[in-house]
């Protein structure tokens, strides 16, 4: 039974010949790869939407009926496919044509709309005013991540229920990251060179916070570092 199916998953993928007694043969399985050719773009249209306009309808068909060939969908929540369409692109296209990063920010974009809703945790900035920065850590809401293109580092995150994104300073992108790891606000500050602090200094930690506040950047601040995730 299981090589039956196994052998009817191939024949879909264009990997082989149509099982022996398939009702329809070669007829039925042309109408079941043209649905699975039809929905593999749309799935993919979904998350991807910058790179299907960079690429036009017709490429964009192409490229998601071959990559649903080399990475099929592991589970029915077809939004939690293309998560390695990036990595696809590179060895198939090459970094320097862009598609790459094209897809890298489309991907963070939709896992960012994904992501859980938190709201801010006002009452906790009070900390902000009497601790020190060694003893504060902040923490960012779901979805913001840090991305590294070839133009620059890039800033995700959801505003509303939108994906937003931006274009950051090295420092800017020094300091996120190291919020992202876990790191304290001292520590941060230490890696973005907090402006006033040297000749090559260029991060303003009152403008940045301004920005968390009105862009939902931040979730909160906390006297204790954040627990590491715990694999499901």
């Amino acid at each position: 039974m299981k090589a039956r199916q196994q052998a009817l998953v191939d024949a879909l993928l264009g990997r082989g010949d149509a099982p022996a007694g398939m009702t329809g043969g070669e007829r039925g399985l042309a109408a079941y790869r043209g649905n699975l050719v039809a929905l593999s773009e749309r799935a993919l249209a979904t998350p991807f939407g910058r790179l299907r306009d960079a690429l036009g309808e017709a490429e964009f068909a192409s490229l998601a009926w071959t990559f649903w060939r080399a990475h099929p969908p592991e589970c029915g929540d077809l939004g939690q496919w293309g998560g390695a369409l990036a990595g696809f692109l590179v060895e198939h296209a090459g970094e320097s044509s862009g598609l790459p990063d094209l897809a890298r920010l489309d991907w963070a974009l939709h896992q960012a709309e994904r992501a859980e809703d938190v709201a801010l945790d006002a009452d906790s900035l009070a900390l902000l005013g009497h601790m020190p920065p060694e003893a504060l850590w902040l923490r960012l809401r779901p979805g913001v991540a840090l991305l590294a293109q070839s133009a620059g580092p890039v800033l995700v995150w959801r505003q509303g229920w939108r994906g937003q994104w931006q274009a950051l300073s090295a420092a800017e992108a020094d300091f996120t990251r190291c919020l992202l790891d876990g790191t304290s606000l001292a520590e941060a500050l230490a890696a973005a060179e907090v402006k006033g602090s040297g000749a090559t200094a260029d991060f303003d930690f009152g403008a940045w916070l301004q920005a968390a506040l009105h862009k939902a950047w931040l979730r909160a601040a906390t006297p204790t570092p954040p627990q590491p995730s715990t694999p499901p």
